[in-house]
C-alpha cells in the first residue's frame, strides 16, 4: 500500500519556548485510504509540544489520541415501541419522523484513535553517561562435591586434600579448611560427610579456570565402615585431676559433626549424643553415644532395626528408650591432666610417707566409728535489744554463736536455748550496733557399713531432715576427760623467755614453795587450758607476774590473796585458782614458780599437705570443734 501522491506539503509547528516540534504529512493510497504521518520531537527540557508528553530518563510518555472532532448521533438508541405498533397496525399514527425513529439527533465529540495496524518509529540519541558506584552483597549457593562417586567406602578422617579453582582444601574433624599453613588451621569453609563421601562447600574462592578446575590430591578410604556407639578405655596416665579441665574428649560422628565431652567434678560425662563416667583415680573412661527418645517419636520403620526393643522402653527413663548414635572411633582424641605425687621429707611432713597409699589418700571412715551429720546456718545482721528473743528458725541446735560485723564472737550478754533454737539478749554492754546469730545442727551416729563407692550406712536413723549442703564427717572419741595439773616446781632465777619441763639443773630450786599437796591448785573443765604457766616474782617477794608459754604476760597477783585469772574465751571461767594459804615465804626477786595444767579437751595435731604448684582456688578456712557431756550429778570433784 504505497502512497499514491501527496495531497499537501508538510506542516510544521514549533514551540516558542523550546525546541520541540510537531509536523504532519497526509497521503492517499491506491485504494483511496488516507494516511497521515506525524512527527513529534521533544525539546531540551524533555517536553513535547502542546503538552503531548514528556521524556524522563529512559521513559517516554506521548499522547497520540486527540478528541477534537464531532459527529451526529442519536440521543437514544431505541425506537418508540407504542408509536411503532400503531404505525404498522392501522396507520393511525401521525407526526414527524422523530417520534417514529426514536427521538432527536445530537452531536458528540470523538477522537482519532490509533488503529491496530498503525506503526510507531522512535528515534533517540543517548546522552553522556555518568558512572555510579554500587555495592552488592552476594552469597554463593552451597556446592556439593562427591569425592567418592565410584565407591561406597568410608572416608578416613584427616586424609582429604583437594585443589579446586586454584585453592587447596583439607579436612580436620569433619570440617573443610582453606588457607591453612604449618602453624595455622586456616578458615573453615565446608563440611565433609565421611560416610557418604560428600563435601558441602559454603565458602569458597572463585579462580583458576572455573568450577571444573578440580584435582583430588589425597583421599584414603576403608573398605568396611567401622563405627561404634560405646567406648571403654584407660588414659595413659593416672590419677587425673578431678573437675572440669581434668579430662577433655572429642569425637566425630558419621555425619561429620564433632561431639565434645563435658566432665564435672564427680566425673560424670555429659554432652550432645553422649553420656558416661570418668574414674579420676585410675583414668578409666566409659562412654555411650546416643539419646533417650520417647517411644512415640520412634518412626515405625525404625522399630525393626537392631537397636530397638519394646522391652527396653521405660527401663532407665519413663516412656523412653535408648537410641544409639554411631561415631568414628578413629577420630577420638582426648587430653587429660595427670597428677604426680612427689616424695616429701619425713621431717618436714611429720609422718613417714611409706605408711601411706601410693596416691596419698587414706580411708577416713571405718565401721564402728562415730560420724556426725551437720549443717551450719548463718543469720542476717540485726540490731539487738535487751529482752529481745531471736529465733534461729531451727530446733535441736548443737551450737549458737553471736558475732559482730568483724565476725568476732561475743560470749556474754545473752542466754541460749538450744532445744528451742532461740537466743535471749540480757545485756548489751560493749555490743556493736548490729550482730548476727550463727547456729549449727549436728547429729551423732555410728557407722554400720562403709562401701567402696564412698557410701556409708548408719546404725541408727538420723532423725533430722537435713537439707542439701549438709556435711558428713567422722568424729574422734576421746573417752572421759577432765582438767588436771601435771606438775609444780620452782627455780632461783628465770628470764621469762626460756622454758623447761623441769628445774634447770644449772640454776637450782628456789627456797619459796607452794604447798600443792596441802592446798590443791584448783582447775575446771571449762576454763583450764593446756599451758605452762610461770610466776615470776618481783623485788618485794610478794608480787608476781603470770606469764604463759603461749599467751605471754596476762595478769599480776600476790601471795597474800587468792589468785584466779579469768579465761575470756570461756565466759570468764578461771584458768586455775591458787589459794593464798598455799604460799610459803622465802620468795625473792626473779624467783619463779611453774605449773603445767592439762585441759579437759583432747590435744589434736592438725596436718595439712599442700601440693606444690599454682593455687587451685581461693583461700579456705575450717572449724575445730570439740563436744562433750558433763556427768550430772558430778561423778568427781572436778567441775
Amino acid at each position: 500500500m504505497a502512497i499514491k501522491y501527496v495531497t499537501r506539503p508538510f506542516t510544521i509547528s514549533t514551540s516558542n519556548t523550546t525546541s520541540a516540534t510537531l509536523s504532519e504529512q497526509t497521503g492517499t493510497t491506491n485504494d483511496s485510504r488516507i494516511i497521515v504521518a506525524r512527527r513529534a520531537t521533544a525539546g531540551a527540557d524533555g517536553k513535547f509540544i502542546n503538552g503531548m508528553g514528556t521524556v524522563v530518563g529512559r521513559n517516554v510518555s506521548l499522547q497520540v489520541v486527540s478528541f477534537d472532532r464531532k459527529t451526529e448521533t442519536y440521543k437514544s438508541d431505541h425506537e418508540d415501541a407504542e408509536a411503532f405498533e400503531k404505525s404498522i397496525g392501522d396507520g393511525s399514527v401521525t407526526g414527524d419522523s422523530g417520534s417514529i425513529k426514536g427521538g432527536e439527533y445530537g452531536t458528540s465529540s470523538v477522537g482519532e484513535e490509533v488503529l491496530s495496524n498503525s506503526s510507531f518509529v522512535a528515534r533517540y540519541r543517548v546522552g553522556a553517561s555518568a558512572p555510579r558506584a554500587k555495592n552488592q552483597t552476594y552469597t554463593p549457593a552451597e556446592v556439593v562435591i562427591d569425592l567418592c562417586p565410584y565407591t561406597t567406602h568410608l572416608i578416613l578422617a584427616g586424609s582429604v586434600l583437594f585443589r579446586w579453582m586454584g585453592t587447596n582444601y583439607r579436612d580436620q574433624d569433619g570440617v573443610i579448611y582453606r588457607g591453612f599453613t604449618d602453624t595455622t588451621a586456616g578458615i573453615a569453609c565446608g563440611q565433609v560427610n565421611y560416610e557418604s563421601g560428600l563435601v558441602t562447600m559454603y565458602d569458597y574462592v572463585v579462580g583458576g579456570t572455573g568450577p571444573s578446575d578440580f584435582q583430588l590430591l589425597s583421599l584414603w578410604t576403608q573398605a568396611q565402615q567401622w563405627t561404634t556407639a560405646s567406648l571403654f578405655f584407660n588414659t595413659e596416665a593416672s590419677p587425673l585431676r578431678a573437675g572440669p579441665g581434668g579430662f577433655v574428649l572429642s569425637v566425630v560422628d558419621t555425619q561429620g559433626t564433632t561431639l565434645w565431652a563435658n566432665v564435672d567434678v564427680n566425673g560424670n560425662i555429659t554432652g550432645l549424643h553422649m553420656r558416661g563416667k570418668v574414674d579420676f583415680a585410675r583414668g578409666g573412661v566409659e562412654l555411650q553415644f546416643g539419646d533417650f527418645v520417647s517411644e512415640a517419636s520412634v518412626p515405625p520403620a525404625q522399630t525393626d532395626e537392631w537397636w530397638y526393643s519394646a522391652a527396653d522402653v521405660g527401663v532407665v527413663e519413663p516412656g523412653k528408650t535408648w537410641r544409639p548414635w554411631p561415631v568414628l572411633p578413629n577420630t577420638l582424641s582426648y587430653s587429660a591432666v595427670s597428677m604426680i605425687f612427689l616424695p616429701v621429707d619425713v621431717d618436714l611432713m611429720g609422718i613417714d610417707p611409706a605408711a601411706l597409699p601410693a596416691d596419698g589418700r587414706v580411708i577416713f571412715a571405718h565401721v564402728g566409728e562415730t560420724a556426725t551429720t551437720g549443717k551450719n546456718y548463718y543469720g542476717p545482721e540485726f540490731e539487738p535489744a535487751v529482752g529481745m528473743v531471736y529465733d534461729v528458725g531451727h530446733e535441736r541446735l548443737s551450737l549458737v554463736q553471736v558475732v559482730g560485723p568483724d565476725s568476732a564472737e561475743i560470749f556474754t550478754g545473752y542466754e541460749q536455748d538450744l532445744d528451742a533454737g532461740t537466743v535471749r539478749f540480757t545485756d548489751l554492754t560493749g555490743y556493736p550496733e548490729k550482730v548476727r546469730v550463727n547456729a549449727r545442727v549436728e547429729v551423732y551416729s555410728q557407722l554400720a557399713e562403709v562401701r567402696i563407692d564412698g557410701r556409708v550406712r548408719l546404725k541408727n536413723a538420723i532423725g533430722y531432715a537435713f537439707p542439701a549442703g549438709a556435711v558428713f564427717s567422722t568424729a574422734l572419741r576421746q573417752g572421759d576427760r577432765f582438767a588436771r595439773v601435771s606438775r609444780f616446781y620452782s627455780q632461783k632465777t628465770w628470764d621469762g623467755i626460756k622454758w623447761y619441763d623441769g628445774i634447770d639443773p644449772a640454776i637450782g630450786e628456789a627456797i619459796g614453795k607452794y604447798q600443792a599437796d596441802v592446798v590443791a591448785i584448783e582447775v575446771n573443765n571449762l576454763g583450764t587450758i593446756t599451758q605452762r604457766w610461770g610466776f615470776k616474782f618481783r623485788a618485794d617477794g610478794v608480787t608476781f607476774d603470770l606469764i604463759g608459754n603461749k599467751l605471754g604476760l596476762i595478769a599480776t597477783g600476790n601471795i597474800n590473796q587468792d589468785f584466779s585469772p579469768p579465761n575470756p574465751q570461756a565466759s570468764g571461767a578461771p584458768y586455775f585458782t591458787m589459794r593464798a594459804a598455799g604460799w610459803s615465804g622465802g620468795w625473792i626477786n626473779n624467783h619463779a614458780a611453774f605449773i603445767a595444767p592439762v585441759a579437759a579437751e583432747s590435744q589434736i595435731a592438725l596436718i595439712r599437705c599442700v601440693q606444690p604448684g599454682s593455687p587451685a582456688g581461693p583461700s579456705d578456712s575450717f572449724w575445730l570443734v570439740q563436744r562433750g557431756d558433763v556427768g550430772n550429778p558430778p561423778e568427781s570433784s572436778f567441775s
